[in-house]
């Protein structure tokens, strides 16, 4: 009888393990793909700043100053 008890015992600690095991797998996985997420926008941002960077350094110096005088105020 004590036989039988610690072998259902066993497997419902098996079963237990094994539910457990499965979510921290679904656990792992989501972290990875927020992760790659995250990368793939940050990849995104630094090829937007890289673009805008070389745009700038393109520009001759008087095209730039006609442009920031769009973007700085006027002082009075």
């Amino acid at each position: 009888m004590i036989a039988r008890l610690q072998l259902y015992g066993l497997l419902a600690l098996a079963f237990v393990a094994g539910v457990f095991g499965i979510y921290m797998a679904g656990v792992q996985r989501g972290i990875a793909r927020q992760q790659s997420k995250i990368d793939a926008n940050r990849l995104d941002n630094y090829k937007t700043a890289k673009e805008t960077a070389d745009e700038v350094e393109a520009m001759d110096d008087p095209h730039l100053a006609d442009l920031a005088r769009r973007w700085v105020r006027k002082d009075q």
